[in-house]
Parts: C-alpha cells; structure tokens; sequence
C-alpha cells in the first residue's frame, strides 16, 4: 500500500448519507432562505459528503439533542455548530467545556474536573507554561477530541477525577515506641563503667 492510500484512510467516513439527508432537510425546513444562502456553492453530493464527515461519531442520541436545540435557535447554524449542539449536555463534557473547566482546576485544584479533561490538561501543561493558553487550548481540544472519540468506540463512560489519597508518612510515635530490654551483661559493663567514673571524680 503506498503512502497515498494510507492518507487516504484517513478521510473514510462512516455515518449514514439517509441521516445526513434527514438533518440538512430539517435545517432547510428550520431556516429557509438562510440556509440556502450559507450553503448555496455547494451541490448536493458535496453537502452530503460535508455533513456526514462533520457528524461522524455522533449517536443517535447526539443528533436528537442537535436537533431540539435547532428548535430553539434563532440563526441557522454552521455544520460544525451543529455537531457542537449535539455533543453539549451529553454525558461527555465538549473540548470546550473540559478546556473552560482544565483552567478552573489550575486556578483551584477543588474544582470538579473529569479523568479526561485531567489527563489532556496534564499532555498539554508544558504548552500552557511555555507558551500561553491560546496555544494550549488548540492542543487541548484536539488531543481531548481524539481521547473522547476513542473512549466512545470503547464504550466508556464518563468518570470524574478523584486525587489519589497522600502517601503514608512514617511518624514517630513515642507512646507506640517498642522498647527492647538490655542484655544483662550489657548492664553489668555500664554499672561498671558508672562505677569507675564515680570513682574518678571522687
């Protein structure tokens, strides 16, 4: 297989064209004239092939939400504002929800914060230090995406971050001290050395 053809993986896209269709006819249905106009240079096969590598990954569950938070918006969206509807109030957090609640952890550690979201703030901490939050959050929400989309192939759910319990410290304890008795010989050589230094200062 030649380099092309390995690329060419890359751009395959499984998400049904009838569910790319049924979501285009309910945003044209929705917003009209609008649509038409932000979508007007592309054909139909185009738009198809546009919308199902934008919603790639998504669940049913996913579009429903997309799709009654439609109901309620004034402007017709862009695809991938579409998609973001769909991934919000899901079990997930978004990239941007993990990126807005990583920095709320920075700041205060107490703050909730999902396994996830910890481990990509974690990957991408050196950025943050070294170069700024606006190039760590372009790094965040692409390694967070890329962790979020395989958890989801896995069937994962989302879990919360709990800090690991602080290791035992190793204290002294006088009252738990065990003594150990002294040989009797032992004591007998101190009475005698006892004995003579008395004698000395005599």
């Amino acid at each position: 297989m030649g380099d092309i053809e390995l690329f060419k993986n890359a751009f395959q896209v499984e998400f049904p064209v009838e569910v790319a269709n049924l979501v285009l006819s309910r945003i044209s249905d929705l917003y009209g004239t609008e649509f038409s106009k932000k979508y007007h240079g592309y054909s139909d096969s185009e738009l198809q092939q546009l919308t199902c590598t934008v919603l790639s990954g998504l669940t049913p569950e996913d579009i429903q939400r997309g799709l009654l938070r439609m109901n309620s918006e004034e402007w017709c969206p862009n695809l991938p504002k579409f998609r973001s509807w769909c991934e919000q109030g899901g079990e997930w957090w978004t990239a941007e929800m993990a990126w807005a609640k990583a920095l709320q952890f920075e700041a205060d550690p107490t703050t909730k914060i999902t396994k996830l979201a910890k481990h990509t703030l974690d990957e991408v901490r050196h950025v943050l230090v070294a170069e700024g939050q606006r190039a760590a959050h372009f790094a965040f929400k692409d390694i967070y995406q890329d962790y979020l989309r395989r958890a989801k192939d896995q069937g994962k759910a989302q879990e919360f971050y709990v800090k690991p319990p602080e290791p035992k410290r190793l204290g002294f304890d006088e009252s738990k001290r065990n003594c150990v008795p002294c040989p009797p010989e032992f004591v007998a050589q101190l009475r005698g050395i006892n004995s003579l230094n008395k004698g000395g200062v005599a």
